[in-house]
């Protein structure tokens, strides 16, 4: 029995392996790091990803409790963190997005709150609690510097000032156009629009800032070639305002008309993709988890100017 579990591993491993070697030679994939574990260059679950201005990839390593920073290399520059509930530690950090003053803010999820961190681990800052919140997960900055939060047991989407102060809400359970179910991620765009994966209902919906609804993009307006169901996962916007969307181990653009349209696909190396984010020098950082051997990173080339004609489409801007 030892025998025959150790030659499967083996064989695991020299597959995995293989499809690495496979990926980095004919797609665009340029580099991939990590593995499960708790040590160094180890993750956890990771989840959340951000890139900041310099370049290193930031990444909230869910289940190891902390936050990771790497160069764009995939080389360890610092890790901080630990499962507590001390104002400095993280328990299950889902998310994190860079600030505008290039701090790092982390959905606290068990703790109920949104933590802001230096790049060299200090705390700035500690916005909400459990009076506002009751498992934060997604979060994004808007231009102005606002914080924008879902919370998937509350199923709704919460507004923070950069200040840390309550601003609004907007949403509750339910199935109707206006309601969420289990709301992960979310994205504020230039023209400063929220959208939402509503992973329950299978949707993005398009919120004004002040959670006016626009639109709600289904499964119907997708258009996806073979699938019948949409898993929605992480989402960001590039430098152009092209949402970009993962949706069944695919990185998506979200066409201003609610299509989908293809830009990284299992061919090129994506697994089970969890989180995006865009990084100015041409590139998509992306982690992967799951409950097998893959916890990793991965670095895809992405060149916005090839998706700009997608930009000529206007958003259907319909009051629901």
């Amino acid at each position: 029995m030892v025998a025959m579990y150790l030659l499967r591993r083996i064989l695991h491993m020299d597959n995995y392996k293989s499809r690495q070697g496979a990926e980095t030679e004919c797609s665009k994939l340029t580099l991939r790091f990590g593995k499960k574990g708790r040590g160094r260059n180890c993750f956890n679950m990771p989840c959340g990803i951000a890139v900041t201005k310099s370049g290193d990839i930031v990444v909230a390593d869910s289940e190891n409790h902390r936050v990771q920073i790497f160069t764009s290399e995939g080389i360890l520059k610092i890790k901080f963190g630990s499962k507590g509930i001390r104002p400095d530690q993280i328990n299950y950090p889902m998310c994190l997005a860079m600030t505008n003053e290039e701090n790092i803010a982390v959905t606290d999820s068990v703790n109920a709150c949104i933590k802001i961190f230096t790049q060299e681990g200090n705390l700035v800052q500690v916005c909400g609690s459990s009076k506002f919140f009751e498992f934060p997960y997604g979060l994004a900055i808007s231009p102005d510097g606002d914080f924008v939060v879902t919370d998937i047991c509350k199923h709704c989407v919460t507004v923070m000032t950069k200040n840390g102060d309550f601003s609004h809400s907007f949403g509750s359970y339910g199935d109707s156009a206006r309601d969420f179910d289990h709301p992960y991620f979310v994205t504020v765009n230039k023209q400063k629009q929220i959208l939402v994966s509503d992973s329950g209902n299978s949707c993005i919906k398009l919120f004004r800032f002040d959670g006016h609804l626009l639109r709600s993009f289904t499964l119907q307006d997708f258009h996806l070639s073979v699938e019948c169901y949409a898993n929605l996962q992480g989402m960001c916007s590039d430098a152009d305002g092209n949402t970009l969307v993962i949706c069944n181990s695919t990185i998506y653009i979200l066409a201003k008309n609610g299509r989908l349209w293809e830009v990284i696909t299992p061919k090129d190396g994506l697994t089970t993709p969890k989180c995006v984010s865009y990084c100015n020098n041409g590139f998509l950082a992306v982690t992967q988890s799951g409950y097998n051997e893959i916890h990793e990173v991965c670095l895809f080339d992405y060149n916005k100017d090839d998706y700009k004609s997608l930009n000529t489409l206007l958003y259907y801007a319909i009051d629901i």
